[in-house]
């Protein structure tokens, strides 16, 4: 009874194993996707990272929603990358679109996207884009705030953010700074420059005023000059206009009044002579 039980378990274990057998390889015939998917795990756990990405490919051929072969690519593309720093075909944006491309499908689990998030994160942080990195690393947390190596991450990236925007603000607050002495010197040249000009201005029309005050007195001593000329001709002209003397009829009218005047002088003389002569003379008898 014994034997009969033992073979018996032994017929059924050798049955499930074929059917085991027969089921995986229908599985492998009807989804060659995941066949592939263990051959590229098989090569980037030999850090042929070019070559799992190859096996990575070929499974999306067969199914472009494989989670597996979609966020173990992103993960193979990123360490093929950082270990061929040299190749300027592999880009790190190329990279970032492959974790972005599975972070946005709504439809993974929270912990799949969170595990896509922190990869993201870390790819984000090699490449010092610290900004994007945090942001990535804060929604990794959001779905799943009991990763530890997430906290650890997040942790030191807002660090090194901190930090940098500080150095930011106070690049600003100096540049800021420089502007407003830039400015300020412009304002005090500017308004020096005004002010020359202001006194240029000043004493050209200062100068303008004196010559026009000297051209003014100029012009009012020539006219008195030709009021006096003018007015010594109508004299003149008011003189001759009512009969006056010319110079030589005024001669004539001397000569005849000195010639009177002689005349009387000449009778003058004549009646002393007659009167001395008619005076007694003391001590002489007139008999």
């Amino acid at each position: 009874m014994t034997k009969s039980i033992y073979r018996g378990i032994c017929m059924a274990v050798a049955l499930l194993l074929m059917w085991s057998m027969g089921a995986t390889e229908v599985a492998a015939q009807h989804h060659p996707e995941r066949g592939l998917v263990r051959e590229g795990n098989e090569d980037f756990a030999r850090r042929n990272y070019r070559s799992s990405l190859n096996r990575y490919n070929e499974a999306l051929e067969h199914d472009s929603t494989c989670y597996e072969a979609l966020y173990n690519r992103a993960n193979g593309y990123h360490h093929l990358r950082r270990s061929n720093m040299q190749d300027s075909t592999l880009t790190a944006e190329v990279g970032f679109r492959h974790y972005e491309r599975i972070a946005a499908d709504t439809l993974l689990a929270p912990h799949q996207r969170a595990e896509v998030l922190r990869n993201l994160g870390e790819s984000l942080f090699a490449e010092t884009k610290y900004e994007a990195a945090l942001n990535a690393f804060r929604e990794s947390l959001l779905l799943n705030p009991a990763d530890d190596e997430v906290k650890h991450n997040y942790i030191l990236t807002k660090r090194i953010v901190d930090q940098k925007r500080s150095q930011q603000q106070q690049q600003q607050n100096d540049n800021q700074d420089q502007q407003n002495q830039d400015q300020q010197q412009d304002n005090q040249d500017q308004q020096q420059n005004q002010d020359q000009q202001d006194n240029q201005q000043q004493n050209d029309n200062q100068e303008q005023q004196d010559n026009q005050q000297q051209n003014d007195q100029e012009h009012n001593d020539g006219q008195e000059q030709q009021n006096d000329g003018q007015e010594d001709e109508q004299s003149d002209g008011q003189e001759d206009s009512q009969g006056g003397a010319r110079p030589e009829e005024l001669s004539s009218d001397k000569e005849r009044m000195l010639d009177a005047i002689q005349a009387e002088e000449d009778k003058t003389q004549d009646k002393l002579k007659e009167a001395q002569r008619a005076v007694v003379i003391p001590g002489k008898k007139n008999w």
